[in-house]
Order: structure tokens, then sequence, then C-alpha cells
């Protein structure tokens, strides 16, 4: 069952929805959103991001180095 949501949480942020995951534990780079390491991720020299939909990880991966706090 818990596959099945996290596979219904994936499809809606593909669709632009912002979906709000039960462990807020990191913060995406793009929109500032409180996000789950259970939704969408990209490895970035060594260091991991998570994201709230498909369109804030396809905004990181097209220039990370604008997204990334020094």
């Amino acid at each position: 069952m818990e596959n099945r949501i996290k596979s219904l949480i994936k499809k809606l942020s593909r669709l632009g929805y912002h979906v709000k995951p039960k462990n807020n534990d990191h913060v995406d780079p793009v929109c500032g959103m409180k996000v789950s390491s259970d939704l969408l991720k990209a490895d970035y020299q060594g260091e991991s991001y998570y994201f709230c939909s498909d369109h804030c990880k396809q905004q990181f991966e097209k220039d990370p180095e604008a997204y990334i706090v020094k």
C-alpha cells in the first residue's frame, strides 16, 4: 500500500502538483518548499537535493549552481 501512495505522489508531482509529504526534512532548492526524501532526488557534486515536483527538479538540473547555497 505504501508503494502505491508513493507512486501516486510521484505521478501528481509530475503533473505539477505540490504534494506535502509527512516527513518534511529537506528544502527544495528551487522553490524553497519543505519536502521529504521520499520524493524526487538529484545528486550533484556528492550532495543529494530533493524536490517537490519534476518541474523544480528539471530547473535544478539545467543549472544547479544557480540554486546551491554557498
